[in-house]
């Protein structure tokens, strides 16, 4: 995500949207009442027999609600309409949805913008900028590595065999065990947890032979996995991407980390670190016994949570929303949707 302008005293937010992630974020921070504006399409009927044509239209809604689209990734931001533009192509107080989706441009205005949800874009503006896996794509002339970031992709500089037909077989195995330990050495340096080989053919094999022999995977405590890709070049790292694996991967990575604060909760149920509920939170916070709040995305719009986070926020308690339809989020629905942890 990316934050275009932010005029406080107006209390207008105005972001791009850069992944799917960054859809997830906005149907967290924007609640009923809130305004929003978006470029949209509109059915216009110019008489009631016409057919009606799709226009190009910028339309503001009061909204009403929100809903997250995981198969059209879409968000839909339903509402009545308040403004628009072209005037002739819309209907005042008419209902209207924005289907917002990567690469949109939105402006939300609320009364007012707490700090708690301030760091709720901050953090996805900052997500959006981490590296998130490494990727390498292998043949037996290269290796191009990569790292996958919220917002795109960040080649590295290849890598090359420099293996040659006319290297007597002793030359050629010493070389390539060079260049399997090169690539080997460069995804172990690599800033992520986890990082993914692929590439066609046999070479991605021997890699992991290579390391198995030499012991590098059990030594180092990345991830290193190896799948299958079509070609060691640019579009072998996109064609990587959207694979089923990595999207997997990258879920399982963050409902992983819902699982370890979750735990970390019902471990301390026992000895009276944790608490849950609205009542309960707010005063582990008012008494400094709070160091994390974990509390549900469904709930971040009712007034009585609000008051809670605020607090937690002023307090420099760490705040940790969760999915509400995940595993834990519905797990967390049973401590009545907030918990935290001292």
């Amino acid at each position: 995500m990316k934050v275009l302008k932010f005029y406080e005293g107006e209390g207008k937010l105005k972001v791009r949207v850069d992944t799917l992630d960054d859809l997830w974020t906005l149907q967290r921070i924007i609640f009923q009442n809130d305004i929003v504006k978006s470029e949209s399409l509109r059915k216009f009927k110019a008489s009631e027999s016409d057919t009606g044509e799709m226009k190009e239209v910028v339309i503001t809604v009061k909204v009403e609600k929100t809903e997250f689209d995981k198969n059209a990734n879409r968000l839909r931001i339903s509402g009545k309409i308040i403004e628009g533009r072209p005037l002739e192509y819309i209907k005042l107080n008419s209902y209207h949805t924005l289907n917002i989706a990567p690469e949109d441009t939105l402006e939300i205005k609320k009364e007012e913008w707490p700090d708690y949800l301030v760091s709720v874009v901050k953090n996805a503006v900052a997500d959006t900028k981490k590296a998130r896996l490494g990727l390498i794509v292998v043949d037996d002339e290269k290796a191009l590595p990569a790292y996958l970031l919220g917002y795109g992709v960040e080649f590295r500089n290849e890598i090359y065999s420099n293996l040659s037909k006319r290297m007597s077989q002793k030359e050629f195995i010493e070389q390539q065990k060079k260049y399997f330990k090169s690539v080997l050495d460069v995804a172990l340096e690599m800033k992520v947890d986890t990082v993914i080989i692929a590439g066609p053919g046999f070479t991605k094999d021997d890699i992991r032979v290579s390391a198995e022999e030499s012991g590098a995977l059990k030594k180092s405590n990345k991830k290193i996995m190896f799948a299958s890709a079509s070609t060691a070049e640019r579009s072998g790292i996109y064609e990587l991407i959207k694979s089923e694996k990595v999207e997997l991967l990258l879920e399982r990575e963050r409902i992983r980390q819902e699982f370890k604060l979750m735990e970390d909760f019902l471990n301390n149920l026992s000895t009276g670190k944790s608490k849950s509920g609205a009542k309960e939170v707010e005063n582990a916070i008012e008494n400094y016994e709070a160091k994390v709040v974990l509390v549900n995305d469904t709930v971040l719009g009712t007034r009585e949570i609000q008051r809670v986070l605020e607090k937690a926020e002023r307090s420099k308690v760490k705040i940790e929303v969760f999915n509400a339809n995940d595993e834990v989020g519905v797990q967390l629905k049973s401590f009545g949707d907030i918990a935290c942890v001292g």
